[in-house]
């Protein structure tokens, strides 16, 4: 143990020496640092009234959040495997004269470290919690603590998993057993639930604080120890908060008493993630280097391209062997939100809670702010690491643009299922599904035209730092303009009684449409080097 216990401090203290041979890092740090700070200090105002109704759709929501992330994890360890390790551990650690439980605890103590470093990032959404939620700051900490928990719990139980069931198929048969039951019970009772209360909306929410929801592995403890906090029970949060650290180290006694060799099973998933982690660096996502199995499926190219046009048409290809054509996996999340936030939206409006121009804003904003993270880039950056789209003899710009088409293709049928089903729900207007859709679809170019210009300029370097500075810089300088122009218009037409209020939408699409354009004839010179 003292040798771990030296390499973990000396691994913490290199960090912070490497770190102050970069100043501009220090600089970024300090920067995030002061606006963390910030955004932890109370507001002016504490909300107090309907505080119980935000704490309702909060537990609903954090339930369905922490399911998420619960289900993807100990899914990955039933499938491919997880793991707390890195190559280097390999090498050194796992070779090393040192007993495998005591490397495991290494693992999880540093996981633990890993976690807390991202749930740092979540206090950059405390005012949203203070504002949207009421929370006071017990309820603020309640909420980080219970991301960090599961966060830990959830990827020590996976490995556990993956270590217990992977020598034996019918263990692993026996987890998916397991895993999706408790998803079938846990969803057909939110259907019984809801028919025997007559299809209520606010039955959705009522059913997620039934105290036996509360006693659902992980997910449903975590939840229960962070309303305990909220609600002022700390009886019932200490005795969740007793069962999140009881099972994964129960998990980790297991793995120990069963003398299960681990490092071989995480050795294959250390491997998988060191490729993905050298893929992210290379910007080569698409790349995958390991020998698995393959999903065949129709050969042959969808449609018929040629010169630029090819690039659209080999990306709907690439789609269509998903299994979902157009649409992938976070299409799904998108028209999954819409069809609740569908709900919701109708239910606010009919207790005179929101009007339909506020349901309208609220729907589109919230929608363009997942996109945000869902579009990133597209299929362009995959290209950029391909000698074809520099071969093809073709414009520029239209390379450029035949090379995104896919992801706009796919933003704008999302956005036409997802505005539709919401305007079904909460009773807007007809124009508000084109209008919508539309400027939907071009805010994704935009976002794919702020990755352009950041790869514009940085040309040949790698540096992730420069990279992410470069595109929050660019969000200001593209997208602010037109949410400026978007508001004022939302504002002057609400104000002139509601009926031209689509020619705000159109002025959007037509500013994200017109800057796209503009950017694409800026950064076709990306073009003419080749970087592979």
């Amino acid at each position: 143990m003292k040798a771990l216990s030296y390499l973990f401090v000396t691994s913490i203290k290199n960090a912070f020496l490497q770190l102050l041979k970069k100043p501009a890092l220090i600089v970024i740090y300090s920067l995030l640092l002061v606006v963390m700070i910030f955004a932890m200090l109370p507001g002016s105002s504490v909300y107090t009234e309907n505080y119980m109704d935000r704490t309702v759709f909060l537990r609903a929501l954090s339930f369905c959040v922490f399911g998420f992330i619960t289900y993807s994890n100990i899914s990955k360890g039933l499938k491919q495997g997880s793991t707390f390790f890195a190559m280097p551990d390999v090498n050194m650690l796992f070779t090393s004269p040192i007993r495998p439980q005591a490397v495991l605890l290494y693992g999880v103590v540093r996981q633990m470290g890993m976690s807390a470093m991202t749930t740092l990032f979540l206090c950059f959404q405390i005012p949203n919690m203070r504002n949207m939620l009421h929370l006071t700051g017990t309820g603020v900490f309640a909420v980080i603590s219970g991301w960090f928990i599961i966060m830990l719990s959830s990827q020590v139980v996976s490995l556990c998993t993956y270590s217990l069931t992977a020598p034996h198929p019918m263990r692993r048969k026996i987890g998916n057993y397991v895993v999706y039951g408790l998803i079938t019970v846990v969803i057909g009772g939110l259907g019984a639930y809801l028919l025997s209360r007559g299809g209520e909306v606010e039955s959705v929410l009522d059913y997620f604080g039934l105290p036996l929801i509360d006693f659902v592995p992980l997910v449903g403890w975590v939840n229960a120890y962070m309303m305990g906090i909220i609600t002022g029970d700390p009886g019932k949060s200490l005795m969740f908060l007793l069962l999140l650290v009881f099972f994964p180290v129960l998990g980790i006694a297991l793995v120990r008493r069963t003398e299960s060799d681990y490092y071989e099973d995480v050795l294959q998933a250390t491997e998988r993630t060191y490729v993905t982690k050298q893929a992210i660096k290379d910007g080569k996502m698409g790349a995958k280097n390991l020998n698995e199995n393959v999903r065949a499926g129709k050969s042959g190219i969808t449609g018929k391209g040629q010169g630029a046009s090819i690039f659209f048409y080999r990306h709907l290809t690439e789609q269509r062997r998903t299994g979902m054509f157009i649409l992938d996996k976070g299409s799904i999340l998108i028209i999954a939100g819409a069809a609740i936030g569908g709900f919701v939206l109708r239910n606010l409006t009919q207790k005179g809670e929101f009007t339909p121009f506020i349901s309208a804003l609220a729907a589109f904003c919230i929608l363009a702010y997942i996109l945000y993270f869902l579009t990133v880039s597209g299929k362009f950056t995959q290209e950029l690491a391909r000698p074809f789209i520099y071969l093809v003899p073709a414009p520029e710009i239209l390379k450029l643009f035949y090379s995104n088409l896919a992801s706009v293709l796919k933003s704008f049928v999302e956005g036409l299922i997802a505005f539709t089903i919401i305007t079904i729900l909460a009773g807007l207007p007809w124009w508000y599904i084109p209008m919508a859709t539309l400027a939907y679809a071009s805010l994704s170019q935009l976002y794919i035209s702020m990755s352009i210009m950041t790869q514009r300029i940085l040309g040949d370097s790698n540096s992730k730092i420069l990279s992410t500075i470069l595109y929050l810089f660019s969000a200001s300088v593209l997208i602010v303009p037109g949410a400026a122009i978007f508001g004022i218009l939302q504002a002057v037409f609400y104000f002139a009684g509601q009926q031209f209020l689509f020619i705000a939408y159109l002025a959007a699409t037509i500013y994200n449409v017109g800057v796209s354009i503009l950017v694409l004839w800026l950064g076709k010179g990306i073009l003419r080097e080749v970087n592979l």
